[in-house]
């Protein structure tokens, strides 16, 4: 072999192994479309903190939280933060110019990205897969973006697309408050199954009409709340306002059949008094579905038929949402100033297991491993809110942790994987609290 040829293969080898490296180093880079089924992030993934909305977090708290940072959200707040398994913490708001959907680092709480949506989103908490990459809709279209902000798909919807749920590896399910239930591929973003409609298609073009009444559950808003779904019995669990119905019901829907298909169908529907208020939540084994009825009264259903086990009454039915731990306590959150209550499921009633009258309530707290439940509280003459944990078997008072300058009620109370607690407030601020350095 000349030493032309010996200079001319090496120099092909060389590139080769370069290109390889090259391509390496591009995949290793990448910003989102990766090709994997994508699941649920660690810490608060969705609205509710998981896919049954529960309200419940497993990591341990810190001993010695303290506030780390504050960020502005440029407006009203209405919806629970998400934080992914790095601990980045995505928030929206109301914000009348500018970035409305934000992306925080959990170091300092600096804007990794952000993107404007338009106010009627600022109901929607944004769902993240195990890759950090949050998915959230906007009237009219949803969006699935790379964990850096670039868009990786868009599904046009009817309406605005809700808060989304993992259904399963490789799945999202999005309901509508145009009345779509849609199974969607997480990966392409196109449907996995035709999409169910709980609501002819609407006539108007608008996409953000009806938006305006799915705070407070009005008939203009199919779906008014964010669905709870439970992955092993593959159903998921909404808030429907039929059309021309006098009130909502407490829906349930399957979403693969007998035979294993993928498919999107009604199971049951169940009438609750006055109507239906706020999302559904589910029990740590799926058996039994609780929503709140305009009758004042909290309901637990069983999910598989949709008959009512038992119901409570509340003094109202406040957010009307819950925190519910796997041993069956319950803490409603109660409307502003209401008493702390704690409930216990036992089956085929309930019992009240604390009450504190001294203590007035700013929004649906977070239920721990460690048998307490981290909620917002108003204190003094000046109505101070102040973040508050409480014991879950007694009602006694733990720890208190200031919110400065604080105002409006809290929209939640988000765990991150590592046990940081992130609060935010319908004044438009969020508060991230961390171990002392």
């Amino acid at each position: 072999m000349t030493q032309a040829v010996r200079r001319r293969r090496s120099s092909r080898l060389v590139f080769a192994a370069l290109a390889a490296v090259l391509a390496l180093l591009a995949t290793a880079c990448s910003d989102g479309h990766h090709d994997l089924r994508a699941q649920p992030s660690a810490g608060w993934s969705s609205y509710g903190g998981n896919g049954a909305n529960a309200n419940f977090a497993y990591p341990q708290i810190p001993e010695d939280l303290h506030l780390s940072w504050t960020r502005p959200a440029g407006g009203r707040m209405l919806a629970q933060v998400a934080i992914n398994s790095g601990g980045d913490v995505a928030s929206t708001s109301q914000a009348p110019a500018g970035c409305d959907f934000q992306v925080l680092d959990p170091r300092s709480g600096r804007k990794n990205f952000c993107k404007r949506l338009g106010n009627e989103s600022a109901i929607n908490t944004a769902f993240y897969d195990q890759l950090g990459q949050p998915y959230i809709g906007k009237p009219g279209q949803f969006f699935a973006y790379s964990s850096g902000g670039a868009i990786r798909w868009r599904l046009r919807t009817e309406g605005l697309g809700l808060s989304a749920k993992s259904a399963g590896p490789g799945r999202v399910l999005i309901a509508t408050t145009g009345g779509q239930v849609m199974l969607v591929n997480a990966q392409t973003g196109k449907l996995a199954a035709p999409q169910k409609r709980l609501r002819p298609k609407p006539t108007a073009s608008d996409p953000t009409a009806g938006v305006d009444e799915c705070v407070d559950g009005g008939p203009e808003c199919a779906i008014a709340a964010p669905p709870a779904v439970d992955v092993a019995a593959k159903r998921a669990f909404l808030n429907v306002f039929p059309n021309g119905a006098k009130n909502s019901q407490l829906t349930a829907l399957t979403y693969v059949d007998a035979a294993g298909e993928e498919k999107v169908d009604t199971l049951w529907t169940a009438d609750l008094g006055g109507g239906m208020a706020g999302p559904a939540s589910l029990s740590a084994d799926g058996k039994t579905a609780y929503a709140f009825g305009r009758d004042s009264k909290l309901y637990a259903v069983d999910a598989s038929n949709g008959r009512v086990r038992w119901s409570h009454r509340l003094d109202d039915a406040g957010f009307s949402t819950l925190s519910v731990a796997p041993d069956g306590t319950i803490v409603p959150a109660g409307s502003l100033g209401s008493p702390l209550t704690i409930l216990h499921d036992d089956g085929d009633h309930v019992t009240e297991v604390a009450r504190r009258d001294d203590v007035a309530s700013a929004g649906v707290g977070t239920q721990t491993t460690a048998g307490t439940v981290w909620t917002v509280v108003r204190e003094g003459a000046d109505q101070q809110l102040v973040l508050t944990e409480f014991d879950t078997k007694t009602g006694k008072t733990k720890r208190s942790l200031p919110l400065p300058d604080a105002s409006g009620f809290s929209t939640g109370v988000a765990v991150s994987a590592t046990g940081q607690l992130v609060v935010s407030v319908t004044g438009g601020t969020v508060y991230f609290f961390d171990r002392r350095p």
